[in-house]
């Protein structure tokens, strides 16, 4: 009995011996061919597919071009000089919808040569925010994202989620779910943003 544990031992520890020398030639070999095309394990490094990552409250925000509903389009980029608001919503979105009241009122309240409203449609048929729009008389621009690019760069995880970016284009206010954006303080805050250098 106890020779045959002896002997199981011995062979499982064959086994691994030979295991392990097979990893090692199988990462020698590849270290070979790697310095034979050139290629050191230094110089080698994995690229992220989104490089900088979803955006982060005090950095730029991500850059974008969409359409409208009209079919004119915006870049964000233009709009450097005005404090923006970048709304992410649609219209199957009950909390969307609940929010847009107010969103229209900020936007009717703040100067529109130093203020911006953006509404991103996500995941929504262009011809269903047309005719809610139309219905509801919202007078902000509803921006088309169909392919979800947009919504990707900044880290989308549902709607409505808004940005606030200041002047300079930096990201100031991130919030997930819908708010009352004609309220007092936000009103306020929107102001204070508009009146910084």
């Amino acid at each position: 009995m106890k020779k045959r544990f002896v002997m199981n031992i011995l062979c499982l520890s064959f086994v691994l011996t030979v295991l392990t020398a097979c990893g090692q030639e199988d990462k020698q070999g590849q270290e070979d061919q790697q310095r034979q095309q050139g290629v050191s394990k230094q110089s080698t490094r994995v690229i992220p597919m989104q490089p900088n990552g979803p955006p982060v409250r005090g950095n730029l925000a991500p850059d974008f071009t969409l359409q409208d509903l009209e079919g004119r389009t915006w870049s964000l980029a233009e709009l450097k000089g005005k404090v923006v608001f970048i709304n992410f919503w649609a219209t199957w979105c009950a909390p969307c919808i609940s929010e847009l009241p107010s969103m229209k009122n900020l936007y009717n309240t703040l100067p529109k040569d130093q203020f911006a409203m953006l509404a991103i449609l996500h995941n929504d048929e262009p011809n269903n925010a047309k005719g809610f729009v139309e219905k509801l008389d919202i007078p902000l621009p509803i921006l088309l994202d169909t392919d979800n690019r947009v919504g990707m760069q900044y880290g989308l995880t549902g709607v409505p989620e808004t940005f606030i970016l200041d002047k300079k284009g930096i990201i100031r206010e991130m919030h997930r779910g819908p708010a009352e954006w004609d309220s007092a303080e936000v009103i306020q805050l929107i102001k204070e943003y508009i009146e910084q250098e």
